[in-house]
């Protein structure tokens, strides 16, 4: 009786353990496939991210050749710079003409008052 108790313990055992070593592999292949998985995400989101900075690269092409435009803007900005510098030399011209002023010598006249004299009553 009691090596039949044994056996039974002895089979317990085994079938247990052969259970926990199925429970390592179960463990083990839901490990590689999130572990794949993770990658695939990855990867996706890398192609995703790709995808997006030459869509944004294009626009931005698109952009830059609508903005250097037609011979008309390119007159206007010339223009617009023509008269940008005319107008700094004019302010050059009047500030040199301000420290020359304010460099020279100002001789100024004494005030001419009439002296009025008051009636003194007696």
């Amino acid at each position: 009786m009691i090596s039949k108790l044994l056996l039974g313990l002895a089979a317990l055992l085994l079938s247990q353990i052969s259970s926990a070593a199925e429970l390592t592999q179960v463990g083990q292949k839901a490990s590689a496939k999130a572990q794949q998985q993770v990658r695939d995400t990855e990867l996706q989101q890398l192609e995703k991210a790709k995808a997006a900075a030459n869509d944004t690269h294009a626009r931005e092409q698109v952009l830059l050749q609508q903005q250097t435009g037609s011979p008309w803007q390119a007159a206007e900005q010339a223009k617009a710079q023509q008269q940008f510098n005319e107008r700094k030399q004019r302010e050059a011209k009047y500030l040199q003409e301000a420290q020359a002023a304010a460099a020279k010598e100002q001789k100024m006249d004494k005030p001419k008052m009439k002296i009025i004299k008051r009636k003194t009553e007696d």
